[in-house]
């Protein structure tokens, strides 16, 4: 500026002496603005976020730990360019080259520079701080992490071509798949062959232009040598899923792995790798974990795979819950019909009470004509949804289907009152079998309740409890044709010993409570012979126990005060314990 000058340090008399002060101050002021601005960019170096790539993500330019987001933005980074491997992108990997803008306040040039990566060590640090959840990742990168982690810097001999992903493995892991192990035998054989006719052809080459690609086909042959071989494994069954995959690509890496649910995709996964020792093991993890929520998936993946061990222990474990645990659930839908109808006329079937055998029926059958329910209704929807039907429900044509299941049930030894009633108000079964089945009971309170017995194991009316093993006894008292007997379980000794009988009660017994007395018939008569089989039950670690009795014909009098079966006894028992006790009338 002309009239303003600078000598070192002291200003020339003219410019002290201008007239125009206010300029002086107003340059003063911008000199010292900029000495705060370099001041304030100097302190704030290593705290600034920079810009970098095209993806608009953010970095710090120093290693604060507590910066998460940008260490999660790091991350994305490295498992990017790890995936995208043969892409040039600019990444936000402190491992890398990384930009930011020049922080200094000069006006040279307002391109961005480059900056020196993080040391290992800060990398290190930086990331250790931030536990990953291993849901967050994607089903290929929990495979990549843990086989990085297990095989460490290697280099990956093969690359599989699966379920649209690609997948980096090692060779020495792949000798527990059959179908992996062979996949690069050939792989590595069809190599072999190629690179024997490429030598064989430019050996035999001798022109100029020959020369000429025989340079580049060396080039090209060490690359091939030296690259990992790509495996294609092409997948029919729509039951394997990228997680399955992962999972059992992972235990060829640590066989500890364990999946978040053993089910059809898992086990799918593993014959489609050739895994001989997973699938077994599957197998044996869904029966150790058959429960109402899985026990119908694992029958079907049993038949499918044609395992009869699975395949055996879902209907057991059918046989013992159906009525007590599963029908109590919104999964009862996925029972298909064939098994349970074999369930229903399988003689080792726990119910508490025919009745209740019917309402498990009518629960399941609901569900299959509303398939679209995603929740079990009360008791009381259900009963008024077949109530709705203008006619008998098995004699319309979309319930003829149905009829062979309720023929499985022993409808006669519903005898309650309100429970015959309910069995007409449903308006599922015809008049005539309702018909038959009340003047059956008629017949048989009037004739003392004999029974026409010609099947005991068919016929034999079933009442059951459950003992839990906190109770050193348990009792039920059950009633048929005026008869009453009070059955019970006993603990001997508070060991694993257990003792179950029968005892006939009179009118006047504790056991009796006097609105039964007046509600329901009693029958009087001295003496009755009795036809009954007790069943006891367990299910424990996967194991299933039963022990019986047989077929037992006593006389159970009221001439002595007090009448009792022959003590039951049972060893090595375990909760829960499920007893049946089947009784019949015979003439």
């Amino acid at each position: 500026m002309k009239g303003f000058g600078i000598k070192g340090n002291v200003y020339s008399l003219e410019s002290r002496n201008m007239h125009s002060r206010p300029h002086t101050r107003l340059i003063a002021s911008h000199v010292s603005q900029l000495n705060s601005k370099r001041g304030v960019a100097a302190r704030s170096l290593l705290c600034q976020r920079t810009q970098t790539g095209h993806t608009n993500r953010w970095q710090l330019t120093g290693t604060v730990g507590s910066d998460l987001l940008g260490q999660a933005q790091v991350r994305r980074a490295e498992e990017s360019a790890l995936q995208l491997s043969d892409r040039k992108i600019k990444s936000a990997d402190p491992m890398a080259l990384r930009w930011r803008e020049d922080t200094t306040g000069s006006t040279q040039s307002s391109l961005p520079r480059l900056v020196r990566p993080l040391s290992a060590s800060q990398h290190t640090s930086v990331c250790s701080e931030v536990t990953w959840p291993s849901k967050l990742d994607t089903p290929e990168m929990q495979f990549h992490n843990l086989s990085h982690s297990v095989a460490g810097k290697a280099k990956p001999d093969a690359v599989l071509e699966c379920l649209g992903g690609k997948w980096k493995l090692h060779c020495p892991f792949l000798n527990n798949s059959d179908t992996l192990f062979e996949l690069y035998t050939n792989s590595k054989r069809e190599r072999v062959a190629q690179l024997q006719e490429r030598e064989v052809s430019r050996q035999s080459s001798r022109t100029g232009s020959s020369l000429c690609s025989y340079g580049r086909g060396q080039v090209f042959s060490k690359w091939n040598l030296s690259g990992p071989l790509t495996l294609r494994l092409p997948v029919k069954d729509s039951s394997i899923t990228k997680d399955a995959l992962s999972f059992v690509l992972r235990t060829l890496y640590d066989p500890e792995e364990r999946p978040d649910e053993w089910g059809e995709s898992v086990i799918s996964a593993a014959v489609l790798l050739g895994m001989s020792d997973l699938f077994q093991k599957c197998l044996k993890e869904m029966m150790n974990n058959i429960s109402s929520s899985t026990v119908c998936r694992f029958h079907e993946v049993s038949c499918k795979f044609k395992d009869t061990a699975l395949q055996t222990a879902c209907e057991r474990w059918l046989e013992l819950f159906l009525v007590t645990d599963l029908s109590c659930h919104v999964n009862l839908r996925d029972l298909p019909f064939d098994l349970l109808l074999k369930t229903l006329h399988s003689p080792r079937l726990f119910t508490l009470g025919e009745y209740d055998l019917l309402r498990a029926v009518l629960y399941w059958l609901y569900l299959q004509l509303n398939p679209l329910r995603t929740t079990l209704p009360a008791h009381s929807p259900i009963i008024n949804f077949f109530s709705r039907e203008t006619g008998a429900f098995l004699e319309q044509p979309h319930g003829q289907k149905y009829i062979t299941i309720f023929q499985a049930l022993r409808l006669h030894g519903i005898t309650e009152w309100q429970h015959l009633q309910e069995l007409h108000n449903i308006r599922v079964f015809p008049e005539a079998s309702l018909f038959h089945i009340l003047s059956n009971h008629y017949h048989n309170l009037y004739n003392g309740g004999d029974m026409t017995v010609t099947d005991f194991h068919k016929q034999a009316v079933r009442f059951g409890m459950m003992v839990d093993g906190e109770e050193e006894c348990r009792t039920k008292t059950m009633n048929l044709y005026g008869f009453y007997f009070l059955l019970k379980a006993v603990n001997v000794d508070e060991s694993d010993t257990y003792s179950f009988y029968i005892e006939r009660l009179r009118h006047w017994d504790p056991a009796l409570s006097q609105s039964s007395i007046v509600t329901r018939p009693f029958c009087m008569r001295p003496d009755r012979s009795v036809c009954y089989h007790i069943t006891v039950q367990s299910y424990s670690n996967g194991e299933f126990r039963e022990h019986s009795s047989g077929a037992v014909n006593q006389e159970f009098g009221l001439w002595k005060r007090c009448c009792r079966s022959k003590p039951f006894h049972v060893e090595g028992l375990s909760p829960p314990i499920l007893v049946t006790f089947a009784l019949a009338f015979p003439f």
